[in-house]
């Protein structure tokens, strides 16, 4: 039983589970997602999900949430980006433990690159970042200032933690401003999550998000403003180009 271990205990056990079920084939398959190399056991999403909540199972009445903390960080440290996933998704099952002084610590993660891709970014911030900020909405002001980091991951995530939020119209100004912010920023990634935050923020006010486009389209990178209009009409999004292309 996971739960008669200690956390190191059972990180490595986990992690020597996981080579077990390594598909390198896959795993070169999936490569072709990132830019850069990185170290893949090839285990698809939805195993490692089961996995996960496998885990939580045996876990959850028995530990600690500093128990299960120690438990990821050791997880972290793995090359592999599928065993740094599971520590993500176990984590995500604790979600609603978390206090805004955590957001600290996970700042510091990003910035020492235990999340060193889009991959994990995008499954970190939606499943532990974004369930903080609505317990604590006060914290938008301090993910906001993750723009002017040093840090591609930390930009990235100040972007996405906020796209889950904006569907369901919650800190769309605070969205509306971190897009803003990162408009300079010649990094394709953030290029990109900047862009999806748009598209999302526009679903549920396409009009505000046409108002914003054109009175910024200059300074908006075309790469975001792609992503940013795909929702809109194809004579629309037509229009949009044209209106907002620099001079």
């Amino acid at each position: 039983m996971k739960q008669e271990l200690s956390p190191h205990q059972a990180a490595e056990e986990i992690i020597l589970y996981l080579k077990k079920l390594a598909d390198p084939q896959f795993a070169q398959q999936s490569q072709r997602f990132f830019k850069e190399p990185v170290s893949l056991l090839g285990i698809p999403s939805a195993e490692l999900r089961r996995q996960a909540k496998q885990f939580f199972q045996e876990i959850k009445n028995f530990w600690t949430l500093n128990q299960v903390l120690e438990f990821s960080r050791h997880l972290f440290s793995s090359p592999y980006v599928e065993v740094r996933a599971l520590a993500i998704l176990v984590l995500s099952h604790n979600a609603h433990f978390f206090e805004k002084h955590h957001l600290a610590e996970f700042k510091s993660w990003l910035a020492n690159n235990y999340f060193d891709n889009w991959a994990l970014v995008d499954l970190f911030c939606p499943n532990i970042i974004s369930p903080l900020l609505d317990k604590n909405p006060e914290i938008a002001s301090e993910l906001l200032q993750w723009t002017t980091s040093t840090n591609l991951w930390v930009r990235r995530s100040a972007a996405v933690s906020f796209i889950r939020p904006v569907r369901t119209s919650r800190f769309l100004a605070e969205a509306y401003q971190v897009a803003k912010r990162l408009f300079s920023d010649k990094e394709d990634l953030i290029q990109k999550a900047v862009g999806w935050l748009l598209r999302e923020a526009g679903k549920t006010d396409m009009r505000r998000l046409e108002k914003f486009l054109l009175r910024h389209g200059p300074l908006i990178p075309r790469t975001t403003l792609r992503y940013a209009i795909e929702r809109f009409p194809e004579n629309k999004r037509k229009e949009l180009l044209k209106k907002t292309r620099p001079k």
